[in-house]
């Protein structure tokens, strides 16, 4: 299923940092978001490797974009100020299938890794969920093997709260 356009990223808040410039995504960032999930090493720890399709990505807006509609958070993507390229994302996204579903999330295209955008990124998201939407506390979560999402969670002040099967989850309370 395409996004349609009945979301616009006025109905969410942009953001910037520092450095980056944050907006809901939309419609238009499709092929750069698909190329940040296909890259090879995005997608190993991100989607356990596996190649998504097209529609897989567009199916990743909508659900951002009715999120946005119904509880005012979704994924931002992530762009350097003055500049075009989308570099990663950030956001709140669901899990279902995970015992605590609702997980800040972050992504990075590998060229930008190592270099402060996922801390960057995350603490502006961090300040969003507890200032505008209200959350109480917010978990993240790895893979076991992917120690440099844990520096971030642990930078962000974030603490090691469980394990379950090949997931370590961080929590931070208000």
């Amino acid at each position: 299923m395409m996004p349609t356009n009945s979301f616009t990223p006025d109905t969410a808040q942009l953001m910037q940092t520092e450095r980056l410039t944050m907006r809901p995504v939309t419609t238009d960032m499709l092929p750069e978001l698909h190329q940040l999930f296909i890259d090879p090493l995005v997608r190993r720890f991100l989607l356990d490797d596996e190649v998504v399709a097209y529609e897989w990505t567009a199916n990743v807006i909508l659900t951002s974009q009715e999120s946005f509609e119904k509880n005012s958070y979704g994924l931002w993507a992530l762009q350097q100020k003055n500049a075009q390229p989308l570099i990663g994302f950030c956001g709140y996204w669901r899990f279902d299938q995970l015992s605590y579903p609702l997980q800040l999330i972050y992504g990075l295209l590998p060229a930008y890794w190592g270099k402060g955008w996922a801390t960057e990124a995350a603490q502006a998201m961090i300040a969003y969920g507890f200032e505008q939407v209200g959350f109480s506390e917010i978990v993240s979560a790895a893979d076991i093997p992917n120690s440099a999402s844990f520096k971030v969670m642990e930078r962000l002040g974030m603490r090691y709260w469980k394990r379950e099967d090949v997931i370590d989850y961080y929590k931070l309370e208000r």
